[in-house]
């Protein structure tokens, strides 16, 4: 009990704290989006693809393997110096072949682009030790404000830089403010930098465990960015921006969800690995969670995409209509797919991970080769949405079969709420093609999205009545309205 009221009292601080962030968030990507325009959103999209590739080495890799295995105070300086210097190389070399990946998508503003992010990539390196040693306390509400604190000051940066004509680096400054206060804040609140050594000896057995997940890591990022780098090849880098709007529309909540999930639920997975049958019945209190959240919101964000993109956006960014469908359509299989990673992790089966990605690479890389060059950015969205569902269904057996959970048990609380939120998506277009005739495009935005919400609450409640009182039950708790029972 003692950890599932810290995963409650974790996931209350993130969300709320996360909620008034994320508002400040969206109005002001709202303003830099209408304010840059397509073409310097493509250029920022290519860097950030790399960026995330470099950050990879430490978020869902280092760091999880020091949460799952902690080094002893001996051992502290010569982690935090191979992590440093892990850092300083790869660094260097974005900076190093900044030239060619400006080549590859013809375009030389790209260049001075990566050099920003290799800065803030270096930075990150020294706040993966104080993160991990939170992290595995569970200090869930302290952790929530030093990223609520980043995140307001990234977007005060872009904001201010980009209304200044600072272009696509108004995203790369803001990139490198956000870096430099999460450093100093985590360090702050956990001093962890330290004189460096040559002698890291006894740190490179973190390399095994993290070898794995490092390997999972960029496999994962591989299929979800490979779309990325074909489009700014072969489409160009203003196509590439309406479809990058589309992926941070359909992208950003999916982030969001799973970042607060997975930071809380790694350390409480590795607690609860020895106690009979706990790692079960959470994985699947998660799935049904997440499928309650993310069908309503991304198949209502699918709903409602052909209005909210222009009266956010403007009608310039009509093209990114039909991407953020496709995406948002398939974005309920990767919340709940999310879980995976938190939960083999924190077991210590890092190669059941593995094993799916080496399913899911190859089938998501033909499929982009396909549907990028022969369809431009629909046939990347398509891709998503026809192969991914399919390939990764079947390569989450293997997470299935290693929590000891059976198929159907999951598909029996993914029905009730994909049910209603697809009969939610049928009233919404119904009343959208009705509005749409008599009023304006934001008045049949706010009502299909009130009606929306509206719909799938009772439809949830009348569909399957566990889930509803279950989602009511846990918005209680993390409201602060009911105790735990």
């Amino acid at each position: 009990m003692r950890v599932y009221d810290k995963l409650v009292s974790g996931l209350r601080s993130y969300a709320s704290l996360r909620l008034l962030t994320q508002i400040l968030s969206w109005i002001g990507t709202v303003y830099v989006v209408r304010r840059l325009g397509s073409h310097a959103v493509g250029e920022y999209a290519v860097a950030l693809v790399i960026f995330n590739y470099l950050a990879m080495t430490f978020d869902g890799t280092l760091l999880e393997t020091l949460v799952q295995r902690p080094p002893t105070p001996e051992t502290q300086r010569a982690v935090f110096s191979m992590v440093a210097g892990i850092g300083a190389i790869l660094a260097a070399a974005t900076v190093a072949m900044s030239s060619i990946v400006s080549h590859w998508v013809k375009d030389p503003a790209v260049s001075p682009l990566l050099i920003g992010v290799a800065g803030a990539f270096f930075l990150m390196s020294f706040g993966v030790i104080p993160q991990a040693a939170m992290a595995r306390r569970m200090e869930f509400p302290r952790l929530a404000g030093i990223a609520a604190i980043q995140s307001m000051c990234v977007t005060g940066t872009t904001v201010v830089l980009a209304a200044r004509g600072a272009g696509a680096m108004a995203l790369v400054w803001g990139l490198l403010v956000g870096a430099l206060v999460r450093v100093t804040l985590m360090n702050a609140s956990n001093w962890g930098v330290m004189w460096p050594t040559l002698r890291v000896g006894s740190a490179l057995g973190y390399l095994g465990f993290g070898g794995v997940l490092f390997a999972d890591n960029l496999l994962w990022r591989w299929y979800t960015s490979i779309d990325t780098f074909l489009l700014g090849r072969w489409a160009g880098t203003t196509s590439l921006g309406y479809y990058n709007l589309a992926q941070q529309v359909a992208e950003l909540p999916l982030e969001k969800i799973t970042t607060v999930v997975n930071d809380i639920s790694l350390p409480a997975y590795a607690e609860l690995q020895h106690q009979e049958g706990a790692v079960p019945q959470l994985l699947l209190e998660t799935i049904r969670t997440h499928a309650i959240v993310g069908f309503a919101l991304f198949w209502g964000l699918a709903a409602v995409a052909a209005y909210a993109v222009p009266v956010l956006f403007g009608a310039q960014w009509h093209w990114a209509v039909f991407p953020l469908i496709a995406l948002a359509a398939v974005a309920p299989i990767r919340l709940i797919g999310s879980i995976e990673t938190p939960a083999m992790t924190g077991i210590g089966r890092p190669g059941v991970l593995l094993r799916t990605k080496l399913i899911i690479a190859p089938c998501m890389t033909i499929a982009m080769l396909v549907g990028c060059r022969w369809g431009g950015i629909q046939g990347a969205a398509l891709a998503w949405l026809i192969v991914f569902p399919l390939c990764y269904s079947y390569a989450f057996r293997n997470v299935l079969d290693a929590a000891g959970i059976a198929y159907r048990s999951v598909l029996d609380v993914l029905r009730g709420p994909a049910l209603a939120a697809a009969l939610m998506v049928l009233v919404v277009i119904l009343a959208e093609y009705g509005l749409a005739r008599i009023t304006t495009s934001l008045i049949v935005l706010i009502t299909g999205i009130l009606l929306g919400g509206f719909a799938y609450v009772g439809l949830l409640r009348w569909l399957d009545p566990e889930s509803f009182q279950l989602a009511r039950g846990r918005f209680g708790r993390f409201a602060g309205l009911r105790q735990a029972a």
